[in-house]
């Protein structure tokens, strides 16, 4: 990895990082790390300022998951910036979650409900490999 301020390459174990719109950086050093904080937008470019990823999470309304779909949309943009939720209604027991299409969660394949933590973590990787691209 490379510190954005100083660019030494530095390993994911140091104790200096921040994890800003889904993306972790890493520093060499404290002050690093408080330049990064000070000028962000000297150091995260426009671009990934500006990327947006979609999320659609269908639900099945007879099951009444409706409120765990809300409770999730409430915590994925509460949580990320550049992240647009759709709610679509379902049926048959379904809880999908889709992260730009793709399925990332499957309440019928994993055979229980999504913890709020593991789709942010999800939704954080794919938002990072969109910036990297």
């Amino acid at each position: 990895m490379q510190d954005p301020v100083c660019k030494i390459e530095v390993e994911n174990t140091t104790p200096y990082r921040i994890n800003y719109r889904g993306i972790t950086y890493y520093f060499c050093s404290k002050g690093c790390l408080d330049e990064f904080k000070k000028n962000l937008t000297k150091y995260v470019s426009p671009a990934d300022l500006n990327k947006k990823i979609d999320v659609k999470i269908v639900y099945c309304r007879p099951c009444k998951y409706m409120d765990r779909a809300l409770n999730l949309a409430r915590d994925i943009l509460s949580y990320f910036e550049e992240v647009n939720v759709e709610l679509v209604q379902g049926d048959r027991g379904i809880l999908d979650i889709y992260v730009n299409d793709e399925l990332v969660f499957s309440r019928y394949i994993e055979k229980r409900f999504p913890e709020s933590e593991e789709i942010l973590k999800s939704i954080g990787q794919k938002l990072q490999l969109a910036r990297q691209s």
